[in-house]
């Protein structure tokens, strides 16, 4: 397996370890290439610039996260881009991985507390340690990803994704209110939405609109919109498909 570090491609390399807050991009590929590429870069560029990480999105950088994709037989499947602090500069290093085979993600409900340390919510970094807990929590308990609950009971996210539901005949997502990382797929949504003129809005979320949605999703910039269901329950695969994953369709083909 080859790594991209520092602009030199690495056969067999091992993956630098930081010292710091090493934010990163986790992107789905199509035939050797990133759909989504300049979006992922300038979310990577604003968080580079909150951490005070020098990080230069160039069109050599593109070409490199392609030739690696090749390289690892990863041409449809998931390439990560991190900046990894070490003293007082950052390495780029690429990697590239199989994309998951789930297509309907299994959630539950989570209570983990999130550390002062850590990255904050709304911050794409390593250390995960606080979405590995939650992810932990919910496939102890059989799941794929669990649901992020707030102190205030709010549910925010999942440990992989963004939530939506299906509430009314509307999809909501919750709110960017700071504890909600600002999803690349989700944006797309959101866009894709107002565009063709599915309703879809941002407001808080609670059990009571888990237990009474018609239907529920998981987002990524790996997989899309994917139906989601809770443990022993079943996921509405067509309407999801029909609704959230027609807009995804749209926009990567775009």
């Amino acid at each position: 397996m080859s790594v991209w570090v520092d602009g030199e491609l690495r056969a067999g390399a091992r993956v630098p370890q930081g010292d710091g807050l090493a934010p990163f991009e986790t992107m789905g590929a199509q035939g050797g290439a990133v759909p989504l590429w300049s979006r992922h870069v300038a979310r990577l560029s604003a968080t580079a610039a909150r951490l005070d990480l020098a990080f230069a999105a160039t069109e050599a950088l593109r070409a490199a996260a392609a030739e690696l994709l090749h390289e690892n037989g990863h041409a449809d499947d998931v390439l990560r881009l991190s900046l990894v602090p070490a003293g007082d500069r950052a390495r780029v290093v690429m990697t590239s991985r199989r994309r998951s085979p789930v297509t309907v993600v299994k959630l539950l409900p989570t209570i983990v507390e999130r550390s002062a340390a850590g990255p904050p919510a709304d911050v794409k970094a390593e250390p995960r340690r606080f979405y590995d807990l939650v992810r932990q929590q919910a496939q102890d308990g059989e799941a794929d990803d669990g649901i992020v609950v707030g102190a205030d009971g709010a549910l925010l996210e999942t440990a992989l994704g963004n939530l939506w539901l299906r509430v009314g005949g509307v999809w909501v997502t919750p709110p960017l209110d700071g504890r909600v990382l600002p999803g690349v797929a989700r944006a797309v949504l959101l866009e894709q939405a107002a565009a063709v003129g599915l309703r879809c809005e941002e407001r808080h979320l609670s059990f009571a609109d888990l237990h009474a949605a018609e239907a529920a999703a998981h987002s990524n910039a790996v997989h899309g919109p994917r139906p989601a269901c809770l443990v022993g329950e079943r996921a509405d695969i067509e309407r999801v498909d029909a609704e959230l994953g027609g807009l995804w369709r749209r926009a990567v083909a775009s």
